[in-house]
């Protein structure tokens, strides 16, 4: 009985969850669709903001794409001024990738709209229903972080 329960909810808490990832996404997509970038460029731009400045090898290992593609999406991200390519001072040869403050104002701006939305979502509630829903969802933040950190330990699958 208590299984049937914890199952129910869980059900209920991802098809909420699903609802508010789509009513938070319309107006990242709508942004995204202006700046013009493809999948694999979006990607290298979030890695870059997430990681800091990347060797080619780094972002294409990330990516799991080949280095050469690799290099074909950072030239677009070049050309549109949001990804600058460096030199390792200790290995010319390297090639190091890095944000551009453009890049960075865009990736910044795809979170904005994401805050946005979801602060328009949370407007209406009062400050009972946000005393109980913050710290159930700070505890998810805290149990998918461990699940990340779990993850990352394992060992991989052979």
């Amino acid at each position: 009985m208590q299984s049937d329960r914890r199952e129910e909810l869980i059900a209920r808490f991802v098809e909420s969850v699903d609802v508010l990832h789509r009513q938070v996404r319309i107006d990242r997509l709508n942004e995204w669709q202006q700046i013009d970038l493809t999948i694999p460029q979006v990607k290298t731009l979030f890695l870059l903001e997430n990681s800091g400045a990347l060797r080619m090898g780094s972002i294409a290992a990330s990516l799991g794409i080949a280095v050469s593609a690799t290099t074909t999406v950072v030239d677009r991200l070049v050309e549109r001024g949001l990804v600058v390519r460096l030199s390792d001072p200790k290995d010319r040869r390297v090639v190091i990738c890095d944000l551009t403050e453009q890049g960075q104002e865009a990736a910044a701006n795809f979170w904005r709209i994401g805050r946005e939305r979801v602060r328009a979502a949370l407007e209406p509630m009062t400050t009972e229903q946000l005393d109980t829903l913050v710290p159930g969802l700070e505890s998810l933040c805290r149990a998918a972080r461990l699940a990340e950190l779990s993850a990352a330990e394992a060992p991989p699958d052979r």
